[in-house]
């Protein structure tokens, strides 16, 4: 008999069989609140992540006549890129990036949490080494941040943009390595049993 096996322990939520059983009684529904109870972090965590990915597009794509987001600034690479990217953006463009970056905030903190979760839960070691990866990459993507709204407010001098882009292309890289880990580690074939 072939048994497919759950790849992420983590992420049961219920096992139909073993809790709706009426001869279970009262510990098959406190066997089944603890185990919905074990996935509220990595819930918490997916919602915060599409509620921040939502806000962050929405705001910088509200009314936009021309094209702003923060990925602009990201890789500019160069300091004179990057004047030129602000100066196109206007006023309005400015604004709506700045916001988008607020929301970004929300943003890598539930993606953070969900990667680290989920490579976690795939219990090999590289799985929690990248783990610790998504972490890395979500306090990278916060200092980035900081020097994307300085940039925009000008209390930040765009010199430093050669510093933002490699520390974008290293985010990125992070969460890259996560996202492969994952697809392998869900492709492979599951056990026999």
């Amino acid at each position: 008999m072939i048994r497919a096996r759950n790849r992420f322990p983590c992420c049961r939520i219920g096992n139909s069989r073993r809790y709706s059983d009426p001869a279970a009684g009262v510990a098959g529904k406190q066997r089944y609140k603890l185990s919905m109870l074990r996935n509220l972090p990595l819930l918490s965590a997916l919602v915060l992540t599409l509620i921040g990915f939502l806000l962050m597009v929405g705001f910088e794509q509200s009314g936009a006549d021309t094209y702003s987001s923060q990925l602009q600034l990201q890789f500019a690479w160069t300091a004179e890129r990057t004047r030129a990217v602000l100066a196109s953006w206007g006023e309005a463009g400015r604004d709506r990036v700045s916001n988008g970056i607020y929301a970004d905030y929300l943003f890598l903190i539930g993606y953070g949490a969900l990667l680290a979760q989920l490579l976690r839960a795939t219990r090999r070691e590289w799985g929690r080494r990248l783990a610790w990866g998504a972490l890395l990459a979500a306090g990278l993507d916060a200092m980035e941040n900081v020097f994307l709204l300085g940039f925009i407010q000008e209390t930040i001098d765009v010199r430093f943009t050669l510093l933002v882009s490699l520390i974008a292309s290293v985010k990125f890289g992070l969460i890259g390595a996560a996202l492969l880990h994952l697809g392998t580690h869900l492709a492979r074939p599951g056990k026999r049993a």
